[in-house]
Parts: C-alpha cells; structure tokens; sequence
C-alpha cells in the first residue's frame, strides 16, 4: 500500500515534539527497535518500509507485522530518508501510540519499584535511565520537572527498545509527592551529600515499595523533592572527578539495588 501525501506530512511531523502531542504517537526506527516492541507486544499501528532496503531479517520482521494484522506501507527511498530520525535509515519505521497511562494505575501495589527522573533534560540520558530501568527490573519510570521527552527519536534509540518494555508517566512533582505519602512509598533521593549506603537500607528494600529519584548532572534533585526524602544514597568515587553522569549514576545505583535485592532473595 502506498503512502499518500497526508500520511507522509503527520509521519514527518512526529519528529517534532508538537507533532508527537497533537497525534498521541511516536516514531522507532530501524529492525533492533521493531524487533523489541515485538518482543513486549507493543505493537505499532503502521509500519512503513523501503522494500529495495529490506533485509531478510528485517522482511522477516515485517511478515511478522502482517500476522498481528498491523499495517504496511511502502515507500520511496527518498520518502524514507525524509521521514526518518537518523540520517541512515535501515528500512523500516515504526509509528505507535503514546500510551494512556494515569498516575493511579502506577501505584497500584504490585508495581513495587519506581523510578522518578526529575530534570534530565537530555534524551540520551533518559533513554539509558529507561533502559537500566528495564534491565534491573524498575517496573516504573515518572518523569518530572524538565525532563525529555521520552518518546523523541533519541531517547527511544538510546533506550535500545526499553520504552516497550516499561511503563512511562509524566507527572507533577505535587501530584507525585502526594501519590507517595499517601501509597507509603519508601522515597530515596541520589547525591553526592547522601548519608547512606544501600546496603545500610536493605531491610526497607526488601519490605516496603520504593521509589528511586536521579536529578539533573547540574543540579541534582530539587529542593522540594531532596527534603521530603526517607533516605539520600551516594556512590563513593575519586574526588579527582566532580561527579558521574546522572544517567550513570542512576544505572550504577539501580544495579546495586538489583543485586542486593537478589542476593537477599536467595540467600
């Protein structure tokens, strides 16, 4: 089926952040990001392919698609490289919905391990935080303050698929505080002035739902959030370095919290 003008100008608008908001979708480009969103089932309403660039893998892929009745729509190579977010496209892009998602239904008790990235306003950071998140077992990812847009092109990349995997709220820092205090959210902060290790909070990890919150490289965590914290960790490193990336910084710390709670559990 071939792309009509229309069709062509919305997929190009989704590059955009406006564009992404006024149609509740984004974009994924290339056979890895397809192939993730196929594996968590989150499946794309169009996928739009340049049939002289398809691979096997990738033709494969796209017969795949076809089974879960999904749509394709060929293209032009030129039509490709107009709407795609990297200068060399592989062939394929996905469009999907932005899930609709209330804060509620992520406090719900059995999500008991949430990550709140406040003012991480670049998206390859933000989509290694995802990522880690999935990887580590993070069920949740709240987003607050000037943080990126978890659905532009570059933090999808930089999540390697992981947006498929987990689920991602924008929230008020308000509304999310309040949510806190009212679920019994154990909350910990991460700065280099935290008092505790993690190994010194196992036995609430272990207990209580807890939230894990990662602050802007330059700032860090917001006043407002910092004070109303149960606990502020650190990592320990050279003082020959100021500080770590925060989106290191929030891996290393959600590894940490990974293998203690592993370790406890089949001890």
């Amino acid at each position: 089926m071939p792309v009509t003008k229309t069709e062509l100008k919305n997929l190009k608008s989704l590059l955009t952040k406006k564009g992404r908001r006024q149609q509740r979708l984004f974009l994924a480009e290339g056979v890895r990001l397809l192939e993730e969103s196929l594996r968590h089932r989150f499946y794309p309403e169009t996928v739009y392919c340049s049939l002289s660039r398809l691979s096997g893998r990738e033709k494969k892929l796209v017969d795949s698609f076809e089974d879960k009745d999904v749509k394709i729509v060929t293209l032009s190579e030129k039509q490709l490289e107009y709407v795609s977010p990297t200068i060399a496209p592989q062939g394929l892009v996905g469009v999907f919905k932005i899930p609709e998602i209330k804060a509620a239904e992520l406090f719900h008790v059995r999500h008991r391990k949430l990550l709140l990235c406040e003012n991480i306003s670049d998206p390859g950071n933000l989509g290694t935080l995802i990522r880690s998140a999935a990887a580590f077992t993070f069920e949740v990812v709240l987003l607050a303050g000037n943080t990126a847009d978890p659905y532009n092109p570059k933090t999808v990349r930089s999540s390697a698929g992981a947006v498929f995997a987990v689920k991602i709220l924008k929230v008020r820092l308000e509304q999310l505080l309040t949510l806190v205090e009212d679920e019994k959210i154990f909350m910990i902060g991460t700065g280099p002035t935290g008092r505790y290790e993690l190994n010194n909070l196992t036995n609430r990890l272990l207990k209580d739902r807890f939230l894990l919150a990662v602050g802007s490289e330059a700032e860090g965590l917001s006043d407002e959030f910092m004070n109303r914290c149960d606990a502020v960790v650190r990592i320990d490193h050279e003082t020959g370095v100021e500080s770590l990336n925060a989106a290191v910084a929030g891996s290393i710390i959600m590894k940490q919290v990974y293998d203690l709670l592993y370790r406890e559990k089949n001890a």
